[in-house]
């Protein structure tokens, strides 16, 4: 009894340790027995242009994982998988014999023609995956900008990379069971937690303007027989970027973004320095005289040879000699400062990876002669952008902007989290100087070396710049950067085109010749580009519309689906009597009509249903919109203002939906949304 009795004691004493000292330890032991977490992927948001176009989002893909110690059959699960992925059986009998590990990918992503063949696969601890993949909409349209993911949907560059977080939304997961005898318990009771989709991303870039920037800078590149070549479009006025393309022919990354990656000596368009130091400074008015020395000075030599030009002329044909001259009035120290404060030397704070500060010497830092060589292009090291930024800076008057190429990030379901405002960084000249240095660019696009950018019935402002480029450490007698920069009109100016051509091998070395027929051709097209609309642009394809007058016109307006601030800022601008029957906070218009009020008047009457809104009652009768047709960002808007349950197939546009339009709506039906891909540019 003694010995039974300390038995019992010692009995007693090892279950106390194991369900009381040491429970949460042996807890964890267990659970990793009959149980494992397989990690769902969230789908990361979509990223648009500024006109609401997807330029990149996902499509769902089926994967196929399995947990080894829960397989029942390993040789059956590797015979069904061989048999339809045409792969040896021992590849998968390798994956599911491996150790230490509750998890291992069987099959990832796979072709959407094998969905018919494994739809019915229903193995003990395999599971079947849903993994959102990513795919551009328009071919590679602005895919260095928007930029790369990895197989597990991580960015790796671009807008991918520096918003990973905010895009890569939150993982789910679920967990696979078994009970004690190795029993597969029922899938309705794994625990589950669903993913949260990443948030989405508006972008400042115009898809139309990046499209025509792209074409006319492969021609460009191709015409000229160049390495490769950089242009940015830029609103002045604002500091959005609205386009910007790299092309990399030698062998280097061709998904960089070398605009504010690659840096180079900028040549004759960093006058641009010297001349707003100049006439800042009041230094000299375009009229005054200044020797050139029969266009050769130091060993420094211009194209074109003269005794002396007026400032103006120096400008308009691009003298080295006589900008030397300038430079050599106005001082290290200013040249300098002004250089500075025009952004060379720092980074401009762009929201992409990777962006240089370029080189600026330090007036400690000159040589005898750098203040020469700085003043012309060289000896300072600078990025496409900034210069872009700085002939921007002229074009606005003097002030500044922050360069951005973000403008709203969205909640999934369309709300908006932030905005990003244009930012002012510093007055760098006045509006007069400004005015005379675009007064002086002008003449270098209508009589001095920009001819080759002149557009009939616009006033183009701009600059030439020729450089040599360096090669295993001297500048080289053939290879040379050539570049134009400009801004129209130059009346008010809005847009900044900034094209640099690398090496180009054709014979035609200068900027004037090699890069400004590109300026104009790429400005043309957006000068002419028709069919820009606002995202709120009304649809025309209903059957009524008023006039501010109350006369029926002939051409109908359809509000129907559009938010009803949207709505209500439209018909506010165009004058239309309307009435709003419904919340006019975060609601969309379902319906509307023509109606005449007591005095006899004719006015638009909106329907609205909001998030608050009984929608499905009788009597407010929710209908089925129609979505066909419609983008998938749109049509994703349009049901989560309506507070409707949706699955979305495919991407592109609507082709197919259930119910269809003009169905009644009941609670907690899920309308299925299945789309096609989009057509190519």
């Amino acid at each position: 009894m003694a010995v039974f009795a300390l038995l019992f004691l010692v009995i007693m004493y090892k279950l106390f340790n194991i369900q009381v000292l040491d429970a949460a330890r042996y807890q964890l032991a267990a659970k990793k027995q009959y149980e494992s977490k397989i990690s769902l992927k969230s789908s990361r948001g979509i990223i648009f242009d500024r006109k609401m176009n997807a330029l990149v989002s996902n499509i769902i893909m089926y994967s196929f994982a399995a947990d080894p110690n829960m397989v029942d059959n390993k040789d059956s699960v590797a015979a069904v998988f061989a048999s339809i992925f045409k792969k040896d059986k021992s590849f998968y009998i390798d994956k599911l014999n491996t150790k230490n590990t509750s998890f291992v990918w069987l099959e990832r992503r796979i072709d959407p023609s094998y969905e018919a063949q494994v739809k019915d696969i229903n193995f003990s601890g395999v599971i079947k995956l849903n993994e959102p993949n990513r795919i551009f909409n328009y071919d590679k349209l602005t895919s260095q900008l928007v930029g790369y993911t990895n197989i597990d949907n991580n960015g790796l560059s671009g807008i991918e990379l520096e918003l990973d977080e905010m895009l890569s939304g939150k993982e789910g997961y679920v967990v696979m069971q078994k009970d004690g005898l190795g029993r597969k318990r029922p899938a309705v009771e794994y625990p589950r937690q669903e993913p949260v989709d990443g948030n989405n991303v508006i972008l400042t870039i115009d898809m139309n303007i990046q499209k025509i920037v792209e074409e006319e800078l492969s021609a460009g590149v191709e015409i000229n027989n160049a390495a490769g070549g950089k242009v940015i479009v830029m609103n002045v006025k604002t500091g959005e970027l609205l386009a910007m393309h790299s092309i990399n022919l030698e062998g280097g990354s061709h998904d960089k973004i070398a605009e504010i990656t690659d840096l180079y000596e900028p040549g004759s368009t960093f006058k641009i320095i010297t001349g707003a130091a100049a006439l800042e400074e009041s230094i000299l008015s375009k009229y005054d005289v200044i020797n050139t020395y029969g266009g050769e000075y130091m060993n420094i030599k211009d194209a074109h040879k003269y005794s002396s030009l007026t400032f103006q002329q120096v400008i308009e044909q691009s003298s080295n000699v006589g900008t030397i001259q300038v430079a050599n009035r106005l001082g290290r120290e200013k040249f300098y400062k002004y250089a500075r404060d025009f952004g060379f030397g720092i980074t401009t704070g762009l929201d992409l990876p990777g962006e240089m500060r370029g080189r600026l010497k330090r007036p400690v830092e000159f040589s005898p002669v750098s203040l020469n060589y700085m003043s012309i292009g060289y000896e300072v090291l600078v990025t496409a952008l900034q210069m872009a930024n700085a002939y921007a800076c002229v074009a606005n008057g003097g002030m500044m902007m922050k360069p951005f190429i973000i403008k709203k990030v969205l909640a999934p379901d369309g709300t908006l989290l932030k905005e990003y405002k244009p930012v002012e960084i510093r007055n760098v000249i006045s509006k007069n100087t400004s005015k005379m240095l675009t007064e002086l660019f002008v003449g270098v696009v209508e009589r001095g070396t920009g001819k080759d950018a002149y557009i009939e019935n616009i006033k183009v402002a701009g600059k030439t710049g020729t450089s040599q480029k360096m090669v295993e450490g001297k500048y080289s007698k053939s290879k040379y950067t050539s570049s134009f920069i400009g801004y129209f009109p130059a009346e008010n100016p809005q847009i900044v085109v900034a094209v640099i051509m690398d090496a180009p091998g054709n014979g035609e070395i200068y900027g004037g010749k090699v890069s400004a027929p590109i300026f104009r051709k790429i400005s043309e097209r957006i000068i002419n580009l028709t069919g820009l609309h606002e995202f709120s642009a009304p649809e025309y394809n209903a059957d009524v519309v008023l006039t501010s007058d109350s006369k029926v016109e002939k051409t109908p307006l359809n509000l129907v689906n559009f938010d009803i601030s949207d709505a209500v800022k439209f018909l506010n601008e165009n004058e239309l009597p309307f009435e709003v029957e419904g919340p006019r906070k975060n609601a969309i218009v379902i319906s509307q009509e023509s109606v005449t009020d007591e005095k006899g008047a004719k006015k638009i009457r909106l329907v609205t249903a909001g998030a608050n809104t009984d929608k499905f009652s009788k009597e407010n009768g929710l209908k089925m919109p129609d979505l066909r047709g419609m983008s998938v960002r749109k049509c994703i808007k349009i049901m989560s203002t309506l507070g409707v349950d949706y699955k979305v197939n495919g991407s592109g546009k609507v082709s197919v939906q259930v119910p269809e339009a003009g169905t009644q709506l009941v609670k907690n039906q899920t309308v299925i949304i299945n789309c096609d891909s989009p057509d190519k540019f």
